[in-house]
């Protein structure tokens, strides 16, 4: 993997269908805005989901004892992501991770430049961590701050970036293993769902201003449902007009799916819905997969 300018990778697995079926977009969106001499590479524990791409993109299988692995003692759902970066990280090549719920929106090509200057990006700065907006999060100001984190000290200035998309450049030598150990290190204080997204935002300034990649990248997490039907009709046309890997990634760069990408209901609304919601394993593809 030698000469390699950025290396964009996307962690999958499990068995949700509509996790699977984002990733394949999210793919192709990259495929669809890829700089020049850069690679594709899924990690996913169902490999034969994206045998459609065919050599289009490496599909690195990762075994369930690899992700129990990574998954840390705890079981954490989140530690794999910080694992899959360490995999994907070398010498060779600056490193985008993005998450299933993305779709890259233009040409990458300026976004791997920055990285190939030593540019270091999150998705998007979200609040100061000395003032979170949401009740919710306010547990972290006196978790994290005044602490110090495998020697990095976070001050008033320390803010929480989402996670969407996590880039580094090849030179941040390292940059990934004190993630994880800052990450282990603030779970054991923590039990608040964004810590991993918050061990990037207190280790990535210590290497170097941060960036964000929100120029590039759409993160639709607040309106998934919407987004989640506009992918299964993308895909479903993409079966029915036997479209091949690069057809699809140039029909979406033609006419990209395009939402609104905050859907939230009010507090009340939501618990209603998910009350009265009936569970279904209908979208389990670990039957067809196996």
């Amino acid at each position: 993997m030698s000469g390699i300018g950025t290396r964009f990778g996307l962690l999958a697995w499990g068995s949700s269908g509509r996790l699977h079926r984002d990733a394949v977009v999210a793919l192709l969106t990259v495929q669809a805005h890829l700089p020049a001499g850069s690679e594709v590479v899924v990690l996913t524990d169902h490999p034969k989901l994206y045998r459609w791409f065919g050599s289009s993109l490496i599909v690195d299988a990762v075994g369930e004892a690899t992700l129990a692995d990574w998954r840390g003692p705890s079981g954490d759902r989140f530690r794999p992501k910080i694992e899959a970066l360490r995999r994907l990280a070398d010498s060779t090549a600056d490193v985008a991770l993005v998450d299933a719920d993305t779709m890259a929106r233009r040409d990458l090509t300026p976004f791997a430049n920055r990285l190939a200057e030593g540019a270091l990006l999150l998705h998007r700065r979200e609040y100061a961590l000395a003032a979170p907006p949401r009740k919710g999060d306010r547990s972290l100001t006196h978790e994290i701050l005044g602490r110090t984190w495998q020697g990095i000290a976070p001050d008033a200035s320390a803010s929480m970036w989402n996670g969407g998309v996590i880039a580094s450049s090849r030179r941040h030598r390292g940059v990934f293993d004190r993630t994880l150990a800052v990450f282990d290190e603030m779970r054991g204080a923590s039990g608040h769902f964004a810590v991993e997204q918050l061990a990037y935002s207190i280790v990535f300034p210590a290497y170097g201003p941060l960036e964000e990649a929100a120029p590039w990248f759409d993160h639709y997490w607040a309106n998934r449902p919407w987004f989640d039907r506009a992918v299964e009709r993308f895909l479903s046309r993409t079966l029915v007009e036997g479209l091949t890997p690069a057809e699809a990634a140039g029909l979406l760069r033609r006419a990209p799916i395009v939402g609104p990408l905050d859907g939230r209901m009010p507090w009340w609304k939501a618990r209603l819905r998910r009350l009265m919601a009936v569970e279904s394993d209908d979208d389990d593809i670990s039957p067809i997969d196996a």
